[in-house]
């Protein structure tokens, strides 16, 4: 099996789940384990995600006003607000979604190349399962992250 054929297999396998499910797709990944060599599909809902956006919020607040307390405006910076969504894959409602192991594939820039290529190909599926196709957001891992790329579906021919 090609890579982009296990691609499309974790994706249709996933696309199943989420609709068995009645998942209100927010956010929908497709996931790169850099460490266990695996390739899944994480999926959240705008409820969830703004459930986390919050406890993030918290959470820097302590540390952003402690920088702010001690002139440090360099620590500052780095506890600063989400003001967006989760992109914090292990939060979102459904996670490692038909997850596969990869086996000897090696993780070129190619890789992740037919990663994209394999999520936009579905993407009007996904589409499909979003209550708010405009708020909609997609994202594939990269070589240094879990998420490297992200983009909205909107204005897709």
């Amino acid at each position: 099996m090609s890579v982009a054929e296990l691609f499309a297999s974790v994706l249709q396998s996933a696309l199943a789940e989420v609709r068995q499910k009645s998942i209100p797709v927010y956010t929908f990944a497709l996931y790169h384990d850099h460490e266990s060599h695996a390739v899944s599909v994480c999926v959240d809902t705008e409820e969830n995600s703004a459930r986390c956006v919050a406890s993030m919020n918290r959470y820097n607040m302590k540390y952003f006003m402690q920088a702010i307390a001690d002139n440090d405006l360099k620590s500052a910076s780095l506890w600063q607000a989400n003001i967006g969504r989760s992109l914090s894959l292990g939060d979102f409602v459904l996670v490692n979604c038909a997850r596969t192991d990869l086996g000897k594939t090696k993780a070129t820039s190619a890789f992740y190349l037919t990663m994209i290529e394999a999520l936009v190909a579905v993407q009007s599926e996904v589409v499909d399962l979003s209550p708010n196709p405009e708020r909609l957001v997609l994202a594939s891992s990269g070589p240094n992250d879990e998420v490297a790329y992200v983009w909205s579906a909107q204005g897709a021919a």
